[in-house]
């Protein structure tokens, strides 16, 4: 019934050639399922998705499938047994079994590894990424059978990181694990500060309530992702952006919270993606976002700026976001960790937060009362106030992200 819906909604699922082309699903979100089949088709595989394990374990003789998707859900009782039955099955006892898991060190996972399954990965992992593990464990399984395995074998868009969607503009996501850390700030003055001398585009990628509408004092019918994610490929899309008096390109999330829903996240990042064929940079206000569209982002981007504050709460949510992108194998190399001080004070310095991280960090100091009036009155500081100190930080910073960039700044 859930796979009717998903055909009712009008996903393109891809045409079963044979068994193997078919993954048999446990997946109890529906959201989680609608984006899974839109990257298993990109694949050239089908679903058959079930609500729980039990369900899946109970069609298992009537499901003949070449790979088994399990998201492991919280005190699932059938999980162990499902693995147990595809494993015991004639039909299916070969088959790569994949367990998705927020905890790869969960008893229940181990237990449903001792019991067969094959693999398992971690839950922050994009779909797109998931479904290319599972094409390539079939794949494998059927070049070792002597099967022929009917999928889509051309790469994928943005398979190979870069060169498909993107261009050759740099791409800097600003983002971190908390609100509260100046990240639109950031991200605006980034954009000031570069479009002095480069073709600059500032996008707001946070879909409810972002800042930048605020932090350059634009108007609410500016046109945002929503009026231009309908801009066909020959359209310059650089060309069509709302232009601050600053020199920076603005692309921001809409002003009614409600019509965030109207555009896919894949579309959004499309328009990103087109931008750095016409921009020397793009600056994106990503916000916390790890959902599908986010993390595709995270995997992309040039530079990844991620901001929290010196004190308890920002240091240990700095932690976990680092080891998010671990688990997704984005190189600390392309990782800048920025602890911005929000408050006059601060309770822990550089060297102590290096430590506690693994992971180098720049700081910078407080704005000042400029720099509380800046984001309220819609004047970035470095457009303002260029010769505050956090501004004089922030090029410094700016240098030691990207020495290329920061040559064709001026000084």
């Amino acid at each position: 019934e859930r796979r009717l819906g998903l055909q009712r909604q009008g996903l393109d699922l891809a045409p079963v050639a044979d068994n193997l082309n078919r993954v048999l699903v446990v997946s109890p979100r529906a959201s989680r399922s609608e984006n899974l089949a839109k990257a298993l088709a990109k694949c050239g595989l089908e679903m058959v998705v079930f609500d729980t394990s039990a369900g899946a374990a109970e069609a298992l003789p009537q499901t003949p499938v070449g790979a088994a998707l399990i998201e492991v859900a919280e005190d699932d009782q059938a999980l162990v047994p499902l693995v147990q039955a595809i494993r015991a099955s004639s039909a299916h006892g070969r088959i790569p079994v994949i367990l998705v898991a927020a905890d790869p060190g969960d008893p229940q996972v181990a237990a449903a590894s001792a019991a067969g399954a094959s693999e398992v990965l971690a839950r922050s992992s994009s779909t797109q990424s998931v479904a290319e593990t599972v094409r390539s464990r079939i794949q494998g399984d059927a070049e070792a059978g002597g099967r022929s395995l009917a999928v889509n074998s051309a790469p994928l868009p943005g398979a190979d990181g870069h060169s498909s969607r993107k261009g050759p503009g740099e791409l800097w996501v600003v983002c971190g694990p908390r609100g509260g850390t100046g990240r639109t700030v950031l991200a605006s003055n980034l954009a000031v500060l570069a479009a002095d001398s480069l073709r600059v585009a500032l996008v707001d990628n946070v879909p409810r309530f972002g800042g930048v509408l605020m932090a350059f004092s634009l108007p609410p019918q500016t046109p945002s992702w929503v009026e231009l994610s309908s801009l066909t490929e020959d359209e310059d899309v650089l060309d069509r952006l709302t232009r601050h008096p600053s020199g920076v390109a603005v692309l921001p999330s809409p002003s009614r919270p409600e019509l965030a829903d109207a555009v896919e996240p894949a579309a959004v990042g499309s328009l990103i993606f087109r931008l750095t064929k016409s921009a020397d940079l793009v600056v994106v206000d990503q916000g916390g976002r790890l959902d599908n569209g986010g993390i595709d982002l995270l995997e992309s981007a040039d530079h990844m700026i991620v901001v929290g504050t010196p004190d308890n709460p920002g240091v240990l949510g700095l932690r976990y976001w680092l080891r998010i992108c671990d688990q997704l194998g984005i190189g600390r190399d392309r990782i800048s960790v920025v602890l911005n001080c929000v408050l006059p004070y601060h309770q822990y310095d550089a060297v102590q937060v290096t430590k506690v991280l693994g992971q180098s960090a720049l700081v910078l100091p407080h704005g000042g009362i400029d720099g509380i009036r800046s984001l309220s009155g819609g004047e970035p500081l470095a457009w303002k106030h260029a010769s505050n100190r956090w501004v004089k930080q922030m090029r410094t910073m700016m240098r030691d992200i990207s020495p290329k960039l920061a040559e064709r700044l001026k000084h």
